[in-house]
């Protein structure tokens, strides 16, 4: 019972009855691993699994935990963090790092007004309240500061669907057709030609249509590409434009930041299968 009620009280846009004032939530915003910001009204996180956010009035969309990178409550800029297995980690604003789970997110005594109360495991199995006006960034996941500090092809460690392959400058992707954006988890530079193989094929929908890398028949007008053939492998570039990628074997680099790959196509979810990309530096 009160679970279900202080969800709903959390989540919603807060008004004083009788009086039409808006309540006003500290501050914050979600960054998914897909690069993409999401400015949050509210934000709860009850059952370890999903953060339910607020973005306005009308949406409360819930986000799986794995597609979150970070919240961000402001202070700091990405920090080089590694979790060394801790399933999260919070940086607060004095520049101190606590590794652990976050076991819940809420409001101070259930109120809007007040700032966001984190409650916090650490790895040495200390249970902790942090105030969101101490924090400054809760990670789910190493960060993009992380990454780009790492050496030979400043790749990521431990992404789900990536696998070091051979030599330590290789990275083998599983691409699936059901998600709209899939972290490599290696950080480019502008310019950077980076050599790609890519294999398999995928199903487009449930009557068996399929694609290869290069995409099936026709187009999508929906699809993050439109010109682009549908089912196409694309890639983009943080949260920049998408581009085509395809079949080619040598690519070079847009823009900065981390690489994610993706299947062109407007809807996903009666999709099937994965491209596997094997993605290294390519020789100059």
């Amino acid at each position: 019972m009160f679970h279900r009620q202080t969800v709903r009280l959390l989540l919603s846009v807060a008004w004083v009855v009788g009086l039409g004032l808006q309540v006003t939530a500290q501050s914050a915003s979600i960054v998914l691993r897909s690069g993409e910001r999401r400015p949050a009204q509210n934000i709860g996180f009850f059952d370890g699994h999903a953060l339910i956010v607020r973005t306005s009035f009308e949406e409360e969309p819930r986000f799986p935990i794995d597609q979150v990178a970070y919240i961000d409550f402001g202070g700091a800029s990405d920090t080089a963090i590694r979790l060394n297995g801790s399933p999260a980690g919070v940086v607060l604003r004095n520049g101190q790092v606590l590794r652990g789970q976050v076991t819940r997110i809420a409001h101070t005594n259930d109120d809007q007004q007040a700032p966001y109360l984190i409650s916090f495991r650490t790895s040495a199995g200390a249970d902790r309240q942090l105030s969101g006006n101490d924090v400054a960034r809760v990670y789910f996941g190493e960060s993009t500061a992380t990454a780009s500090s790492e050496r030979s092809g400043r790749f990521r460690r431990g992404d789900r669907g990536i696998a070091t392959s051979g030599a330590s400058d290789l990275r083998v992707v599983t691409v699936s057709a059901r998600q709209r954006w899939t972290a490599t988890g290696i950080v480019v530079n502008r310019g950077e030609r980076w050599s790609l193989q890519t294999s398999s094929q995928i199903r487009l929908n449930r009557d068996g249509v399929t694609a290869s890398p290069d995409g099936g028949n026709g187009n999508d007008p929906g699809s993050p590409l439109p010109n682009t053939l549908v089912g196409a492998l694309i890639g983009r570039i943080g949260n920049g434009q998408p581009f085509a990628i395809g079949s080619q074997t040598s690519i070079g680099m847009p823009d900065a930041g981390e690489l994610f790959l993706g299947v062109n196509d407007s809807q996903l979810d009666d999709n099937d299968g994965a491209f596997r990309v094997e993605i290294r530096p390519a020789i100059q």
